[in-house]
């Protein structure tokens, strides 16, 4: 059966797939994404019996080709997934970077007055987009604090609460963490980086944020949790 019939110019075509690529980076190293692996990230790892519906894929495939927006259900999937999957040792790292570059994909193509930017934005003033960065800060202080021997982070306990309703969570997070500055051996650098994004929320954490502010955290934390391994 034929499922398809594409009446555009071979190099349309080929434009929009690059055009597509190119959305889906989230740091400065290129990888290539497949239709398949974004399709096995729209599913829990835990589960066995989760299916996509096809004519979901045939969507984004068509979005893709034609150039066109992608399908809302694409960004309320991938947040879901990061969120509920967030202390899941099931999602790889591989996993992550696919989904957050769809989530940034997403934001970019279906909102002109967005730019998320392929890797670390330091200049982003997005209140969502540094409270994920300051999530992935506190994060890695109570990594280094702990010696890398936690078996359950903030970001296990936290991640979908912050991402959602920032100013509830927070100001404990922060508190939590000036514990954690004194057993780091560059409690300045951490003190300092902490600092930077506090001033660029003006003092205070936005109450509530929705879909795609949750889309842009995500972007914000994966980018600058990424930024420490560079």
């Amino acid at each position: 059966s034929v499922k398809f019939i594409i009446r555009r110019k071979y190099a349309d075509i080929l434009w929009n797939i690059a055009r597509f690529q190119k959305e889906m980076q989230v740091t400065k190293e290129f990888h290539s994404v497949s239709l398949w692996q974004i399709k096995n990230e729209m599913v829990s790892p835990r589960s066995k019996n989760d299916k996509v519906d096809p004519s979901l894929m045939a969507k984004l495939f068509e979005a893709i080709i034609y150039g066109k927006p992608y399908p809302g259900f694409l960004l309320s999937t991938m947040v879901q997934r990061m969120k509920t999957d967030s202390g899941s040792d099931a999602v790889t790292p591989t996993g992550a970077r696919i989904r957050t570059g769809v989530i940034k994909a997403w934001i970019n193509r279906n909102d002109p007055k967005e730019e998320l930017s392929v890797g670390l934005d330091r200049g982003n003033r997005s209140q969502a987009y540094l409270c994920g960065r300051l999530f992935a800060v506190l994060e890695k202080l109570q990594q280094e604090a702990s010696n890398n021997s936690l078996n359950r982070t903030i970001k296990d306990a936290y991640f979908a609460s912050a991402s959602s309703k920032p100013a509830l969570v927070f100001p404990k997070l922060v508190r939590l963490a000036q514990n954690h500055l004194n057993k780091v051996k560059y409690p300045v650098f951490y003190n300092k980086l902490m600092g930077e994004i506090i001033d660029g929320l003006n003092g205070e954490f936005p109450e509530t944020l929705f879909l795609k502010e949750q889309g842009k955290f995500i972007v914000g934390y994966y980018q600058q949790y990424q930024s420490f391994f560079e």
